[in-house]
């Protein structure tokens, strides 16, 4: 116990005596430990300097009161050092090594403290403060990690919902807080709709981090898309997942892709869909996008055929769909009905008949295939 008393004693004489060149060697102690593990540049971050220097004054206190429990504390400033690493994108093991070096370089430091006091020490003391200095250091790498843990844990998800508000506000912050999160420099992103539990599930099959936006009934995830892909890149993923995908667009177009999701939700809640991608529906969104030209379409084609009774009008008004989505294709047609070819023949002749042999003409088969995916989008085809 005297023993201790009189290490403790030594520690706390040479930070009196050095405290202000503990604030100077943060600097030297950075660049040491950036070059020793590779890295090129510590500055970015402003705060890493003011944090170290905090950290250093507290391992010193550490060590002199032989404080090991102050070391893991929660909310400590070991813990806050890990936070802002795991923000900076640190490797963990990267990051208890460069503690490790800065503990080494720390003990050399102290040695020179001791070497600058003009009295006599004692040499066994010093032995055993520098081993202490190594036992403290090896605490915080813990403590530190701890940090780096819960900063990718609860920060990463932080950080996903602020990149969500800012990408559905179309701000151009969004950009730099997504490189932040790994996300590649030209990436597009794509708005993606489902329930919160589905939520979780893709979370666990992402390798990269989605941005999210929680609403009152769903939640909108945001994926990063290559550049130039379509967002049915995402398929694999999806897998067994219910949701509605929207198209890649870039970043600040963000809103865009979520109306257009928006728009097909309710379609794939109707038909129990697993997942529905805007990519593939572009049509049928076409098609609905104006009530008012699909109501002239319909004045101006279907006159005749909805005098007709539902039980004469339903088969013809699908087979006129299935044989304008197969180009004319009779064979095609009758599969898709599951009817005989003869019997598509005959409806079509009706058709002729009802439509005023218009059927040859390509603008009237274009305007009849909007209006007819328009109907069945509505349910009001039949």
């Amino acid at each position: 116990m005297a023993h201790n008393q009189t290490v403790s004693e030594l520690a706390a004489r040479l930070l009196t005596a050095h405290g202000d060149q503990v604030v100077e060697m943060v600097p030297t102690l950075l660049q040491a430990v950036a070059q020793g593990q590779g890295i090129d540049d510590v500055s970015a971050d402003g705060r890493w300097p003011v944090l170290v220097t905090e950290l250093l004054r507290e391992f010193f206190h550490c060590v002199a009161a032989n404080d090991v429990a102050r070391i893991n504390a929660p909310g400590s400033v070991f813990e806050q050092v890990g936070r802002s690493a795991g923000r900076a994108g640190a490797d963990a093991d990267v990051l208890a090594a460069a503690i490790r070096l800065a503990t080494r370089r720390t003990q050399a430091q102290v040695h020179r403290f001791v070497f600058a006091e003009s009295e006599e020490t004692d040499a066994e003391a010093v032995v055993v403060l520098l081993a202490r200095i190594a036992a403290v250091g090896e605490e915080v790498v813990p403590a530190v990690l701890r940090g780096h843990e819960l900063e990718l844990a609860d920060g990463g998800a932080l950080r996903a919902q602020r990149l969500g508000d800012l990408l559905l506000a179309g701000d151009p912050a969004a950009a730099e807080l997504a490189a932040e999160l790994g996300w590649p420099a030209d990436a597009c992103v794509s708005a993606i709709v489902l329930a919160p539990a589905d939520a979780a599930t893709l979370d666990d099959r992402s390798d990269l981090p989605f941005a999210r936006h929680d609403r009152t009934d769903d939640v909108v995830l945001m994926a990063p898309v290559a550049e130039a892909a379509l967002a049915t890149v995402l398929r694999p993923r999806l897998v067994g997942v219910r949701c509605t995908v929207g198209p890649a667009v870039p970043l600040g177009e963000l809103p865009d892709s979520l109306t257009l999701v928006d728009r097909l939700v309710d379609r794939r809640e109707a038909k129990g869909e697993t997942s529905v991608f805007v990519d593939e529906e572009l049509l049928e969104l076409a098609s609905t996008a104006d009530a008012m030209v699909i109501a002239a379409l319909r004045r101006k084609y279907f006159v005749e055929l909805d005098r007709l009774p539902d039980d004469v009008r339903t088969p013809l008004v699908q087979t006129l769909h299935e044989w304008l989505r197969h180009w004319g294709h009779r064979p095609a047609t009758a599969d898709a009905l599951g009817v005989h070819p003869q019997t598509v023949s005959g409806r079509i002749n009706r058709l002729r008949d009802l439509l005023a042999d218009e059927l040859d003409d390509a603008q009237v088969r274009s305007e009849l295939l909007v209006l007819l995916t328009a109907l069945a989008a509505e349910g009001s085809a039949a």
